[in-house]
Formats: structure tokens, C-alpha cells, sequence
């Protein structure tokens, strides 16, 4: 179980009496309910038997006569063990392969966003030894605005050159979302997309589309990844909810083969389970 952490409050206008309480489930807790301010709040999470997923609370703060507060807290549980590790981490074991990591930033705790590895919604392969996930991303309409979900691709490292993914047909597929965020170690952040700014075409499997990014071309990455970068991280974020219109994107995207420098990323840790009994 994760150790507890302290959160510091403090108020400019001198001792100030709060309280303070959680929200996002059971797993999260606040050492106090309340205190005078200066003072050190004790977190704790306890993720328990929960499944493997990303998980979204948020810590509240009140005092009479001050701003509300509230602190996003986030918890990532993940499969242990090599085999898993093996099967959802791109055969990372040694915590060297490219895995793309699920996470949801959902600071109004609305609970209406998704990001999971699910089986069986990737694109088919017919191997006896996979069970084809597919990253599902999901954002509703009650969710906020700076509310997004996606998913960090670990282990990047060194110049990049290819970036994209396939989507299923039917997908959101925008001119911001999803797109990829990538930062370089000048610590500039490029924003490659959205989705539709790519070169779309038909993917090798029926019913899919893939999506390629030309990184040099400012119409599609802002600015420019020059051939001599070196990236830090890629994150890939979907933060637009449904839409209205003829053209409108629900919201909701199933990605699959997500291809960093022409090699496909492993999928992560935080997979939804659903197999069939024989």
C-alpha cells in the first residue's frame, strides 16, 4: 500500500479554521476532518482488491471567509507479477519496452470519463496467444472542460521520427482530439494533431482506420519536431466530449497499434478483463 503523504495549508490572512473531506470512493482518506491553519494534512490511499485501472478523487478544503480549495488526487493501479507485466507491458519486463500507460484527469471527480485496455476490442490478429486489446477513451458530456483521458507512453526515449495509431471506424477522430503531446528535451511541447490533421487511410484490418503524423509539417505539428530532438515523453490525450452537428464525434475512440518510431507501443498495465468461459 502506498505511504501516507502530507498536504501543507496555509492561509496569507493569518490562522485560518478549515475542513477538509474527500471525494472519488473509499480508497481515499484525510487524516483529519478539519484544523487551524498552519498546518499538514495526512492522504492516504488504499487501493485494496480494487481492479487494475486509473482512479480519480479529489481533496476539498472550506474555511468561513476564504476560496474553496480542491486538490485532484489520482491513483493507478497496476498488475504485478513478470507474466502480466509480460503479456500488458510489451514483453517490458525489465521495464525497457515502449507500453502506452492508461490515465484519466477528471478534476471535477465527475466520474464520466474512461481510459482501460479492454480484450478483444483491438484490431484482430487470430494468435492463440493475445486477447487483442484495444485502448478505449471515453469522455461524456457532464465531464469538464479540463477534463481529459489518454494515455502516457513509457519508456520513450531519443529522437523521434514516426508517430501515429489505428482508430476503429466510428471513432472520434477530430481536428484536436485525440492528438499526441510530445515534449523534447529543450522542454518544448509540441501538439501533434488532433486526429483528423493526420494522413488517414484504411488500416490492414476492415473496419479501422490508421493514422500517420508528419512531424516536420507545422499544419500537424505545432511547432515542428526537428530530426535532431531528443524526446522526454509522449502523451496521447482525447478531451473532447460529444459533439453536435453533422460532423459531431461522440466522444468515445477505441485506438489500437500505436506506432512510435515503426514500432508498436505494448499495451499497459490497466486492462479490463472479459473473457468467455469455455
Amino acid at each position: 500500500m502506498p505511504a501516507s503523504q502530507g498536504l501543507k495549508v496555509s492561509a496569507t490572512s493569518g490562522p485560518l479554521s478549515y475542513m477538509v473531506s474527500s471525494s472519488g470512493g473509499p480508497w481515499l482518506t484525510t487524516g483529519a476532518n478539519g484544523g487551524t491553519t498552519p498546518d499538514t494534512i495526512m492522504v492516504s490511499v488504499n487501493p485494496g482488491n480494487m481492479s487494475t485501472g486509473t482512479y480519480s478523487g479529489m481533496i476539498q478544503l472550506s474555511g468561513t471567509g476564504a476560496k474553496d480549495k480542491s486538490i485532484p488526487v489520482t491513483l493507478n493501479v497496476t498488475l504485478r507479477g513478470g507474466k502480466n507485466c509480460d503479456e500488458d507491458c510489451g514483453g517490458g519486463g525489465a521495464g525497457t519496452s515502449m507500453y502506452a500507460e492508461p490515465y484519466v484527469n477528471d478534476p471535477d471527480s465527475s466520474g464520466t470519463l474512461t481510459a482501460v485496455w479492454v480484450d478483444l476490442m483491438g484490431t484482430p490478429t487470430g494468435s492463440q496467444s493475445t486477447v487483442d486489446p484495444g485502448l478505449v477513451l471515453s469522455k461524456n458530456s457532464t465531464s469538464s472542460a479540463k477534463s481529459q483521458t489518454g494515455a502516457f507512453i513509457r519508456n520513450v526515449q531519443g529522437p523521434l521520427t514516426e508517430l501515429g495509431f489505428d482508430y476503429r471506424d466510428g471513432g472520434q477522430c477530430n481536428a484536436t482530439s485525440p492528438r499526441f503531446v510530445v515534449v523534447t528535451a529543450d522542454s518544448v511541447t509540441h501538439v501533434v494533431g488532433g486526429c483528423s490533421k493526420g494522413t488517414i487511410t484504411a488500416a490492414p484490418m476492415m473496419g479501422w482506420k490508421r493514422v500517420r503524423f508528419n512531424l516536420t509539417d507545422t499544419a500537424q505539428t505545432s511547432p515542428a519536431v526537428l530530426a535532431g530532438d531528443s524526446v522526454t515523453s509522449i502523451t496521447l490525450v482525447l478531451d473532447q466530449g460529444p459533439e453536435t452537428g453533422s460532423t459531431a464525434a461522440g466522444g468515445l475512440v477505441v485506438i489500437d497499434n500505436i506506432d512510435v518510431n515503426g514500432t508498436i507501443v505494448g499495451k499497459g498495465a490497466a486492462v479490463s478483463r472479459h473473457r468467455q468461459s469455455d
